[in-house]
């Protein structure tokens, strides 16, 4: 009896995570969806449920996991039995910028008997885009544009937005908070306001400007400074959420007051999301506005703009209008308004475009009346969602958000990509064009991750020595006295990355320290990783070459654990670098160290070699694990290379 329930159990475990999946993505929390069919599908081959897993990985933005499902769906016999795939292919490629595909596939599935008539009409849509796209001709005539990530010091793993600049400040949005006592799998996250200066190490908003229970977002100050708006959030079901303006003033320190008050109907209304705001100076009426996005009913579409009058008594608001204007049927969002040219700046998903959102304007005549709405073209847009413009000065410098290649991925293995805030400025004329790296796909601005400045590339094995990998306090695999590790340095490594601001606020009340924390992760842990990758590659061309070669690896800690634990860590550490030359591109070295064409020689000196800076236990945590002195110590180098 007991052997025949225990198959019953395991028989029924698939159908149990198909639920599961089924019940996050009816919350569209896709990102549980996924991981849900991902074990399902591990545990039992099946057409619907790798059908299930393409459309939350595509919803997730997961697209090259969704397309690598819906390749193996359309080879499979159970085919015909899901039309929709050629069309989910079709959102996929257009994402990722390749528009030849979208366009063969997206044709494909209009030409199908079984094509599903609810997307007809979207897929003709998406194909014309497609078509707009490839017909688009670069004028050479125009200015070209810098496009610069801003630094990990601002942008996480975890999606940062919003970018709005008074004065030296940059308000932004992260949302890499932990929500406080939630009960639901896996614990949630939420946004706060964040602030920098100089983009230093940015920080939470104080004075209880966030909470660890409700998002905060989205920042908009009028033009007195005296106001500023912004939205609380509430989970709903799942990943959705419920947002309301919301509106703080200045405190007699002129400082942003403790106090907020939630804007009263019918600015905020009963079961409808109001959020984003923004300020909108009427240079003929003199009068002041606040525009802020809504999916209340009477628009146009899914999401969209409204706009109200800011009075002088912030508990008696009038009706806002839907600013029928500029609304589509599509998504309308993240609008910013620059008084200086009075344009209404914002993303959509209209017609044409390059893919998922793109970056708008849109001349605002007076007496209610807008002009034409313009896309800002592939210099600033790309195939991926482009969003929250703030323009600094109209034609030169704006912020914004996307999802575009070149930030850190929250989901490793399906390489789904958070919004970053990245940075564009006009390059002046008089700039040689070869001295710019040229972004890849269809013409778009240069793109540089996060300095302008030429950064140096080795071109051989012995030009990287010495290579420095840096490790988190006591990793890998903590609190153990084991000489190895199951893990490779890239799992340490995006761990270690994570922990950026916790190291940082350790020096609060000292700049200079923050400023040389950030300056390390920079410049040390992240260039380290980078070298790594530059390192493997070329060692995979040496080996095809014919090459033997041999890589001395040694082991560091730093002096806060005694000696005998400190070597086993450091043995920890070699171990964790080894295993990344066995794993690297699913194992393509492995054929190579079998046969001792490549051979790795392990030395670990434990805290025999940590210099006299690093500080040991009695320091205090502070400066004995946070402070970089202590930092640069727990490291393996790659220290030589012998070739044969």
């Amino acid at each position: 009896m007991l052997l025949l329930m225990s198959n019953v159990l395991c028989a029924q475990r698939p159908a149990a995570l198909v639920k599961n999946g089924d019940e996050a993505m009816e919350l569209a929390d896709y990102y549980t969806a996924v991981h849900f069919y991902k074990q399902a599908l591990e545990q039992k081959e099946g057409v619907d449920i790798r059908y299930r897993l393409a459309e939350a990985a595509r919803k997730f933005k997961a697209y090259e996991l969704a397309i690598e499902q819906y390749e193996i769906i359309q080879k499979s016999s159970a085919f015909s039995q899901f039309p929709n795939t050629l069309y989910g292919m079709g959102i996929c490629y257009q994402a990722l910028g390749d528009y030849a595909k979208a366009i063969e596939v997206l044709g494909q599935f209009l030409a199908g008997e079984k094509r599903h008539q609810t997307y007809v009409k979207a897929a003709r849509s998406l194909l014309d885009d497609c078509k707009w796209v490839l017909e688009q001709e670069e004028d050479e005539e125009d200015e070209n544009w810098t496009i610069n990530r801003l630094p990990n010091r601002i942008n996480s793993a975890y999606g940062e937005f919003g970018a709005y600049k008074n004065g030296d400040s940059l308000y932004y949005t992260s949302y890499r908070f932990e929500l406080k006592d939630d009960r639901y799998h896996p614990t949630r996250k939420i946004s706060k306001v964040m602030v920098t200066t100089n983009e230093r190490q940015g920080r939470a908003m104080s004075r209880g400007f966030n909470e660890d229970t409700v998002h905060t977002a989205h920042v908009a100050i009028t033009n007195d400074r005296q106001l500023l708006f912004f939205n609380r959030c509430k989970f709903t079901e799942g990943a959705q959420i419920h947002c309301q303006l919301c509106v703080r003033k200045k405190d007699r320190r002129r400082r942003w007051s403790k106090a907020f008050t939630v804007l009263p109907e019918p600015v905020n209304v009963a079961n409808f999301t109001a959020t984003q705001p923004t300020i909108m100076w009427d240079s003929l009426a003199q009068k002041e506005y606040l525009i802020f996005v809504s999916n209340r009913s009477g628009g146009s579409g899914q999401f969209d703009f409204w706009q109200v009058a800011i009075p002088e008594n912030l508990r008696k608001w009038e009706q806002p209008i839907a600013l029928q204007g500029i609304n589509t049927k599509e998504s309308d969002i993240s609008p910013d308004f620059h008084n200086k040219n009075q344009r209404l700046y914002f993303s959509s998903q209209r017609s044409p475009g390059f893919g998922g959102y793109d970056l708008f304007s849109i001349p605002y005549l007076g007496n209610g009346e807008w002009g034409e709405a313009e896309n800002l073209g592939s210099a600033i847009n790309s195939s991926y969602d482009d969003t929250y413009p703030f323009v600094v000065e109209a034609d030169k410098q704006l912020y914004f958000s996307s999802n575009r290649p070149g930030g850190r991925y929250l989901d490793r293995d399906s390489k789904s990509c958070c919004p970053d805030i990245f940075k564009a400025t006009i390059v002046p004329s008089s700039v040689a064009v070869d001295s710019l790296i040229a972004q890849e796909e269809i013409p778009q601005a240069t793109f540089i991750p996060e300095e302008d400045t030429p950064v140096f590339t080795p071109k051989t094995l012995e030009a990287f020595l010495p290579l420095q990998l840096f490790f988190d306090n006591d990793q890998p695999n903590p609190r153990t006295r084991k000489s190895t590790t199951r893990l490779a340095y890239s799992d340490t490594y995006f761990d270690y990355q994570d922990r950026e601001t916790i190291y940082y606020d350790q020096f609060e009340s000292d700049e200079d320290a923050q400023d040389e924390v950030a300056t390390f992760f920079k410049d040390e842990v992240d260039l380290g990783y980078d070298r790594l990758e530059q390192f493997s590659s070329i060692l995979l061309e040496v080996l095809e070459e014919g090459q033997r070669v041999e890589i001395f690896l040694k082991g560091y800690t730093s002096p806060r654990a005694k000696g005998d634990y400190n070597l086993l860590l450091g043995k920890r550490r070699v171990s964790a670098v080894r295993n990344h030359f066995e794993t690297w591109q699913e194992g393509v070295f492995m054929v190579y160290i079998d046969t001792d064409q490549l051979h790795i020689t392990e030395v670990s000196f434990g805290e025999t070699q940590a210099a006299s800076s690093a500080k040991d236990e009695k320091s205090g945590e502070r400066l004995s694990i946070y402070s970089p002195a202590a930092a640069r110590e727990r490291r393996v180098e790659i220290i030589e290379v012998k070739k044969e």
